[in-house]
Parts: structure tokens; C-alpha cells; sequence
């Protein structure tokens, strides 16, 4: 068992002095809670566009890391592949990059956190009375599984069949929702 803070980076969104103003013509996008859902990802096209102030390079989210969602039911970790834009998070996620050192794949990070066990650990130790949060302590000390490499590639390459099967039932179930649509139909016409 390993702690996160001994796996990762962790670092808190970019702090918005009041209201994140949308600037078209900005150089930065941001995302923020609603443009975040544990099943499709991030909504690369919702984000809001606009101009970061002040003199500090920003925490730009790059391939490979990790963004968790820190407020609400539900606080999930999502792996950044293809970001298409220089972007930030907003105050209600952490950034996470995984150490070199640690040995361990994002996307088995990713999906450990995503797991019942962690999101247990994670539902006891929040706190807020009408929205819930994770605050960062309880981030840092975290417990995790880290196998040996070759068993984070097999345990993310059944996760990847997993998805697979799951976007096959999906297409299933849609395709008889239309089957059984057009039988109706069809019984509606002929009476």
C-alpha cells in the first residue's frame, strides 16, 4: 500500500479571483464542473475561453496527468489524453501528475481511484454540509495498490474490454429500442 502524495503531484486548481469571465478572444480554456462527466469525459468544445492575469506560468494540464474532481456526489479521476488547448482546472478540481519514480501508469491511477473501494474512502472522508468535498489532506493520505507494472497493463487492458463490451450493449439496446419503435409503428399504420 502507498499513499497518493507518495504517487503523485498534487497540486489544486487555478485560483479565479470571483467569476471566471468568458473572453472569446481569450488564450486559456477552464474546466469546470459541468464540463466533467465520469462516463464520456470532458467536454473539450464547452469549455469556457479566457485570459489568465498576472505573471505566474499556470499549471497547464498536459497529456498523461490527472484531474479529480473534488466537490459533489460523485469524485472521480479522469486521465487527460489529446488535450487539444492550453487549459487550466478550476478551484473545485486537482491537477495530479504521477512521479517517475512511483512506477505506476496514470490510467491505473485513474481507474483505482475510479474504483468502489477508493470512492468508500473518499465518500467517508468528505465533509460539506449541502455540497460535498475532498479537501486536499485527505487527497494526500489516500491508501492505494500498486502492483508490479506488467499487472497494471493487464488490469487496464481488461478495463479496456470492459469499456469495449459495455459500448457494444449500449449499441445493442439502442438498436432494438428502434427495432421495437418501428414494430409499433409499423402495427399503427396497418390498423
Amino acid at each position: 500500500m502507498k499513499l497518493l502524495k507518495h504517487i503523485a503531484t498534487i497540486r489544486a486548481g487555478h485560483a479565479f479571483r470571483g467569476k471566471i469571465e468568458e473572453i472569446p478572444t481569450g488564450n486559456t480554456r477552464v474546466i469546470q464542473m459541468k464540463d466533467v462527466d465520469a462516463e464520456r469525459g470532458i467536454d473539450w468544445n464547452g469549455l469556457v475561453v479566457t485570459d489568465l492575469p498576472g505573471r505566474k506560468q499556470p499549471d497547464w494540464l498536459k497529456n498523461g496527468e490527472l484531474l479529480f474532481a473534488a466537490r459533489g456526489n460523485r469524485n472521480c479521476a479522469l486521465l487527460l489524453e489529446d488535450v487539444p488547448f492550453d487549459t487550466v482546472l478550476s478551484p473545485h478540481f486537482f491537477h495530479l501528475t504521477v512521479k517517475c519514480e512511483a512506477k505506476v501508469l496514470p490510467g491505473f491511477l485513474t481507474w483505482q481511484i475510479n474504483q468502489e473501494p477508493i470512492q468508500q474512502y473518499l465518500q467517508k472522508s468528505s465533509h460539506g454540509s449541502m455540497v460535498q468535498a475532498i479537501g486536499r489532506q485527505v487527497l494526500e493520505e489516500m491508501p492505494l495498490a500498486i502492483p508490479p507494472l506488467e499487472k497494471q497493463h493487464a488490469v487496464m487492458a481488461l478495463n479496456d474490454v470492459w469499456h469495449q463490451e459495455r459500448r457494444v450493449m449500449a449499441a445493442l439496446t439502442d438498436n432494438m429500442q428502434r427495432t421495437m419503435t418501428g414494430i409499433v409503428r409499423q402495427m399503427l399504420r396497418e390498423n
